[in-house]
């Protein structure tokens, strides 16, 4: 299919460069928005761990070992309510511009409506989503960034998604949830990433 769109994108024997990519990207995106997670599903019940967004440390007072920066659902999620938004990809497009940005605006609002915690969570390395959070100017206390180092939790929940086109792997789709102590009370499937915080912070 992506080869098909990649010749659909020539025109007269010339075709530029941004138009293979956004056609090939596009079709992609298109075609995998096909799931979301059920309103009522319990997150809890998941056995599967995040990392905690962080730096490479270069002392002996802090770990970079996995098992030492593992967040399960029963502590991101028990007796909590917790906003969750997911990005492809950390230092992408849309994600720096349209998708973060709103919910840095809003991220004291979030929290005068009852949200214990804003997550953006990502398919990658934790250190390259700390990184990126730095660099946008993120505060750590009102956002977390958590890592789903190999897709596990996107995998389970059917929101993996190919990005291959886009030279980017396997990530995840993009999406927004409200989660009450583990169950799902809200869940999108974002196409307008500028949107999606007022969205969901009008779904609390």
């Amino acid at each position: 299919m992506i080869a098909t769109t990649l010749r659909s994108s020539t025109t007269k024997g010339t075709t530029t460069k941004g138009s293979l990519f956004r056609g090939a990207f596009l079709t992609t995106l298109n075609q995998q928005q096909k799931r979301d997670i059920s309103i009522g599903t319990d997150l809890k019940l998941s056995s599967c761990t995040l990392q905690k967004a962080r730096p490479w440390h270069m002392d002996d007072k802090s770990s970079n070992l996995a098992k030492d920066n593992a967040v399960t659902m029963q502590t991101l999620f028990q007796a909590r309510k917790v906003a969750v938004f997911g990005i492809p990809a950390p230092f992408t497009g849309t994600c720096t511009t349209a998708h973060y940005p709103p919910y840095k605006a809003l991220q004291d609002e979030f929290k005068a409506k009852g949200i214990d915690e804003i997550v953006c969570y990502t398919v990658a390395d934790p250190y390259a989503h700390y990184n990126w959070a730095k660099a946008m100017g993120n505060d750590f206390d009102k956002i977390s960034f958590l890592a789903d180092v190999d897709g596990e939790w996107a995998k389970e929940n059917e929101l993996s998604r190919d990005y291959t086109a886009a030279s980017l792997g396997h990530r995840s789709a993009r999406f927004s949830m409200i989660v009450d102590d583990g169950v799902v009370k809200a869940f999108n499937m974002v196409t307008e990433a500028e949107k999606d915080a007022e969205t969901l912070l009008g779904q609390v």
